[in-house]
């Protein structure tokens, strides 16, 4: 599919800031211009600004990019300049190829290649450059490298909106024992699917469970011991969850876990009240907040450093997300407002006006090119990004929509203060109305392939239903019962099991003795057939023969039945003595472990 127009100019503004960076490395130098030394030169002192980059920068560039002039916010005579970088965020990275801009446009890894519409510098310069890049961007001889601090594990990923290769990340040998738990369930605050795989995330107190989508099953616990997650948001590639949350009025971050080992592999932000929103990019590069703060904060996953802050909002921020491609970050306010920003510059795209009342929640549709907004005034509206135009809105629930979200195959999923859930097509014609709730329902998702439907209530009351037909599935608990819960209720049921099972072992043998008394009786009037002494008392007889072959039939059909019974009470009693040790093992597993840590 072909990007739309808006993202292809998009892109082309965000190269262009950085021509007149790299404009210095032009193929063609001066006379005079010392060249640059090559970086395997032994003779060579180690890269530095001062002595190695500074001499080409003035040759070249502090006509349009000194204190004086900096064009596009770029000052390059101060290597304090050239490291905070101008209106396109930082050009360097110090020790890091991969994510120093710079080196990617003049070495042509991407595009727009630089210099622009000239051959890719001579070998030598390109040397200098990555010398001085690796070598942690030294400002003089005497500086020391200081490299920034790297996540525990590789966040950059081009997934993007399409399906990663290999297997989609899921739960391995994840705890089972919650953090917390109580016998009443708080307000369904969060709840999010991953895109790929059969996976759902549900938020709790301190806590956040796991579920499999395909058959209800607790696959783990991740603690968040900063309060309620009000926010979960798997990333694109599903290969990460993010949850931002904390205590009102008190602090609030965003933390990120490994999906497959549920590590929390970093976190960032350290808001003053709690985190109601955030998203992380396509790329895992990215990571944007906000809260009754009314600023949206953007950080660089890499190192936890904040970027952008965009204060325009007058109002909580209530809802945000990155387009699928990176390229746009749609945030939303208690007050209606609701606004689009090129996600890389923080630059304002489009001014969204039209909701009446607080915008709940957003979503973007796969191709990156529809925004979906729900809000208090009772509407959903769907919203094009080529020229920020509303091209479709309907009331979808009475009192006020509350949640909306995106399937695949662009169908939507919303709940609202109605209490239900309901699933829609993009003319904002009804599917399907799920079951109501008994209290405002509160989220809604739907699962990774879109067969199924997840939502919970401000009762926390979590419903699974198949979106085919309506029919519930299953109720995930928001509050999973702790491992010796589970261990007690396992044996518990082998208990009944066994009860069950010797019931009908009992009932088996006795049918079986009724069996052989009426085999015996058979016996008998054959015996006494054959001894009769004329035909009316063979006759007798036989119709005496007949009746016991018939009930001894009848009574061999009741033996077989009640076996039958007994086997499948063994086979039950087998499977919940299986359940019993398996939750045993877990809850002594669980122990061990707990002793160790305290132990240590």
């Amino acid at each position: 599919m072909d990007r739309p127009r808006w993202i292809r100019a998009a892109h082309r503004l965000l190269g262009s800031l950085l021509v007149a960076t790299v404009a210095f490395f032009s193929p063609s130098a001066s006379a005079g211009a010392e060249e640059a030394k090559p970086a395997n030169d032994p003779a060579m002192p180690k890269i530095n600004y001062d002595e190695h980059v500074l001499p080409v920068l003035r040759e070249h560039c502090f006509t349009c990019h000194s204190q004086d002039t900096a064009k596009s916010d770029l000052a390059l005579d101060s290597y304090s300049g050239l490291m905070r970088g101008g209106a396109s965020g930082e050009v360097i990275e110090p020790g890091d190829l991969d994510t120093s801009r710079l080196w990617q446009l003049v070495s042509h890894q991407e595009t727009p290649e630089m210099p622009p519409e000239q051959d890719k510098l001579p070998d030598a310069k390109l040397e200098v450059i990555k010398a001085w890049i690796v070598g942690g961007a030294l400002e003089n001889s005497g500086s020391t490298v200081k490299i920034k601090k790297k996540p525990t594990i590789d966040l950059l990923v081009s997934a993007g909106s399409s399906r990663p290769e290999g297997p989609a990340p899921m739960p391995e040998g994840l705890i089972r024992q919650p953090v917390v738990y109580t016998p009443r369930a708080s307000a369904a605050t969060a709840i999010a699917s991953s895109p790929w795989a059969p996976l759902v995330a549900v938020a709790g107190q301190k806590q956040i469970s796991l579920y499999h989508s395909d058959t209800a099953a607790l696959l783990g616990v991740l603690p968040f011991p900063e309060g309620v997650p009000h926010v979960l948001k798997f990333s694109r590639s599903g290969a990460l969850l993010l949850a931002g949350g904390g205590r009102g009025g008190q602090a609030g971050l965003v933390a990120v876990y490994d999906v497959r080992s549920g590590d929390r592999v970093f976190q960032v932000g350290d808001e003053l009240d709690v985190v109601l929103a955030a998203d992380i990019n396509n790329n895992h590069s990215l990571i944007a907040l906000g809260g009754p703060r009314r600023v949206v904060r953007i950080y660089s996953a890499a190192d936890g450093t904040l970027l952008h802050e965009l204060k325009k909002h007058t109002e909580w921020i209530t809802a945000l997300e990155f387009s699928p491609d990176g390229v746009l970050l749609a945030t939303a306010d208690r007050n209606g407002g609701l606004f689009v920003w090129e996600a890389d510059t923080a630059r304002e795209y489009q001014n969204l006006a039209g909701h009446t009342g607080s915008v709940t929640d957003l979503s973007w549709r796969l191709d990156s090119n529809v925004l979906a907004s729900a809000s208090e005034d009772t509407t959903i509206r769907l919203w094009e990004m080529e020229n920020g135009a509303q091209v479709k809105n309907w009331g979808a629930h009475a009192g006020g929509a509350l949640s909306v979200d995106f399937t695949h195959d662009g169908r939507l999923l919303s709940a609202g203060r109605d209490n239900l859930a309901k699933a829609w097509d993009q003319a904002g014609s009804q599917l399907r109305a799920f079951e109501p709730f008994s209290d405002l329902a509160m989220e809604a998702s739907f699962t990774h392939d879109g067969a199924r439907a997840v939502a919970g209530d401000w009762a926390g009351d979590i419903r699974m239903w198949d979106v085919a037909d309506g029919k519930l599935i299953a109720r995930l608990p928001m509050n999973p019962p702790t491992l010796e819960m589970a261990a007690a209720a396992a044996a518990e049921e082998a208990a009944l099991a066994t009860a069950a099972a010797q019931q009908a072992a009992d009932e088996a043998a006795a049918a079986q003795q009724v069996a052989a008394e009426k085999a015996a009786a058979l016996q008998a009037a054959q015996q006494q057939l054959e001894t009769a002494a004329d035909d009316a008392a063979k006759a007798e007889a036989q119709a005496v023969v007949d009746q016991k072959t018939a009930e001894k039939a009848e009574a061999d059909q009741a033996a077989g039945d009640k076996a039958a019974v007994a086997a499948t009470a063994a086979e039950r009693l087998q499977a919940a003595q299986a359940k019993a040790q398996q939750a045993q093992a877990e809850k002594t597993a669980y122990e061990s472990l707990t002793a160790q840590a305290g132990g240590s």
